[in-house]
């Protein structure tokens, strides 16, 4: 038994120190079953009567009080380190959450206010113009000449002079009255459609304007989104494989504390007096080693707060986002929009 215990610790001497990337002793757990036995064979031949402990299984037995303190210290270290990977593994789900992203969704909220404005100005405009031209067309078709005019002879008498000259006269006057009252009609209609004109041009370009700040909004929003569920499916796989390896370790780890704590255990037995040692021996045989304090916390995949892309659902051209921005609005009888200018939707990334 001396022999086997002294190769058992011999072997596990470079054991004790390693740890691959699972958290799991290199062959520690096969050494510790062996000295276990080994000790466990002395221990019982000691209380027999059938063994004695020389000089160089005193000193296997010292190098295996201090191996135990290491793999005790061990354990609790690799523990609290573990713990730390799972619960970094969980916040590195969460984290998907903590991305900036640079929002234009009130900029394009701005420019389609902006637009709206702008086309309730025109077609205000556009309705004083028609009041202006209709004014400027009824007044030219009204015309109402001196009713003389229609009687004048193309070759009057001598006796006719005198009438004539004085329905000339009249005409004089009336054209002179009704060429002022027209080209007054006339200016008021065309610096109407002039205005008007102007202001279309200026809404024409707010709304390139607005569709072109709407789609740098989709397409922001939509590769954020994207980004974002990338982001969380890969965490959250991340996060189960830091799992699983972590369970094998706190698996061994137990494994190794309750082996440990049996070889203490039976060390108590080899160092007691021998009155107490057959009584310590049976106490060993029961012991009953809690590992409760190697217990993991696990985490389930945190929920997220998610990318909503509804808001861009539908965009610049498609007939729903034409009907609610446009075709809907009061002044669009009046102020119809030009040529709308459809997204990019060639580099858009789109989730699922």
């Amino acid at each position: 038994s001396e022999a086997k215990l002294i190769a058992a610790v011999g072997s596990g001497a470079q054991s004790i120190q390693k740890r691959d990337r699972s958290g799991v002793g290199s062959g520690q757990e096969e050494h510790l079953g062996r000295v276990l036995v080994a000790l466990r064979k002395l221990a019982t031949g000691v209380v027999n009567g059938t063994e004695q402990l020389s000089d160089a299984a005193s000193v296997a037995l010292s190098n295996i009080r201090e191996e135990m303190l290491r793999i005790r210290n061990a354990t609790v270290v690799n523990h609290a380190e573990d713990q730390d990977e799972v619960d970094r593994a969980r916040d590195g789900v969460a984290r998907c959450d903590d991305w900036t992203v640079i929002d234009n969704a009130s900029l394009s909220a701005i420019r389609g206010e902006q637009h709206g404005t702008c086309r309730s100005s025109e077609a205000e405009l556009q309705q004083t113009k028609t009041a202006a031209c209709d004014k400027y067309i009824v007044g030219m078709q009204g015309l109402n000449p001196p009713n003389c005019v229609t009687s004048l002879p193309a070759d009057p008498k001598p006796a006719d002079v005198s009438a004539v000259l004085t329905c000339v006269q009249k005409k004089a006057v009336w054209w002179r009255d009704f060429n002022a009252t027209a080209m007054e009609l006339a200016e008021s209609c065309d610096q109407a459609s002039v205005t008007h004109a102007d202001k279309k041009h200026v809404c024409d370009s707010a709304q390139t304007t607005y569709e072109a700040t709407f789609c740098g909004y989709r397409s922001q929003l939509m590769s954020a989104c994207s980004l974002y569920d990338k982001c969380r499916t890969s965490a959250a796989a991340e996060q189960q494989e830091v799992q699983a390896k972590v369970q094998v370790a706190e698996t061994s780890r137990k494994a190794q504390h309750v082996a440990a704590s049996h070889i203490e255990c039976h060390l108590a037995v080899l160092i007691a007096s021998p009155e107490q040692q057959r009584a310590l021996l049976a106490e060993c045989s029961s012991l009953l080693v809690s590992t409760s304090h190697l217990n993991m916390t696990y985490h389930a995949v945190p929920a997220g707060s998610g990318c909503d892309a509804s808001p861009v659902a539908t965009f610049p051209c498609h007939e729903l986002w034409l009907q609610k921005q446009y075709e809907d609005e009061g002044w669009y009888k009046d102020a119809p929009v030009d040529t709308c200018t459809p997204c990019d939707t060639t580099t858009t990334t789109t989730t699922t």
